[in-house]
């Protein structure tokens, strides 16, 4: 799968690598409920999925732009919409902080044993997130992903969110190698393979469900490892 020609790969954080512990509906209910509120999950999920998509449009129509203090807007825009208490700031307080614990979180079950063989491999091996600065400490608590703490590129960090070229172009700098000798793996068609592309990165999708027919993708990481 990674040919002689890709000296780097860079992975997409949540999705990809990284996986909330439990479903986020699931979580968002049980902090409701701690302040009084009568949820169900199914409501907020779908809730989260119309909250989300009114903040991608909104990154969309600014450009991509946006920083520490913008994402932490957009997840408190995010919460006030779904989950349905009064002490709405407090209850966002509460699951900023644990969002932003490695506890909240696990490693893609096969990630440790294929980020160590493409470190042998001798290749250059990152992540690049839409994220915040909470990644770093995330990632630093995950042994099976701490391999890559020395080149994450995060949104927040560096400006700009997938799917701009500005992300893409963090990350051939940070992989200080020409953009065709990146591969750039991720579960997002827009935001991580036609974003990587459009830069010139290689690209490859990770879809463990075969819901695309988009040419270069896998079904599980392993798969990177094939000659």
């Amino acid at each position: 799968m990674i040919d002689s020609a890709i000296s780097a790969v860079y992975f997409d954080a949540v999705g990809t690598l990284l996986f909330p512990r439990q479903p986020v509906a699931h979580t968002y209910a049980q902090f409701a409920r701690r302040h009084g509120a009568n949820v169900n999950e199914d409501a907020i999920a779908r809730a989260f999925r119309e909250a989300f998509a009114r903040q991608e449009r909104l990154d969309s129509q600014n450009g991509w732009r946006t920083d520490e203090l913008r994402e932490k807007a957009r997840w408190r825009a995010i919460v006030a919409e779904v989950v349905p208490v009064e002490e709405s700031d407090t209850c966002f307080d509460e699951l900023w902080s644990w969002y932003g614990k490695p506890e909240a979180w696990s490693a893609n079950p096969q990630s440790g044993e294929v980020l160590i063989e493409l470190v042998q491999r001798g290749l250059i091996v990152g992540m690049a997130s839409n994220f915040d600065s909470r990644l770093a400490i995330i990632i630093d608590g995950i042994p099976e992903l701490t391999v890559v703490l020395d080149r994450c590129v995060i949104s927040s960090r560096i400006g700009w969110r997938k799917p701009a070229s500005e992300f893409f172009l963090a990350v051939i700098q940070s992989a200080d190698t020409s953009p065709d000798r990146i591969l750039y793996v991720g579960d997002d068609l827009r935001n991580d393979i036609q974003g990587a592309r459009s830069v010139g990165l290689r690209a490859c999708l990770y879809d463990p469900e075969a819901r695309s027919e988009t040419g270069s993708r896998i079904r599980c990481l392993r798969d990177l490892l094939a000659v």
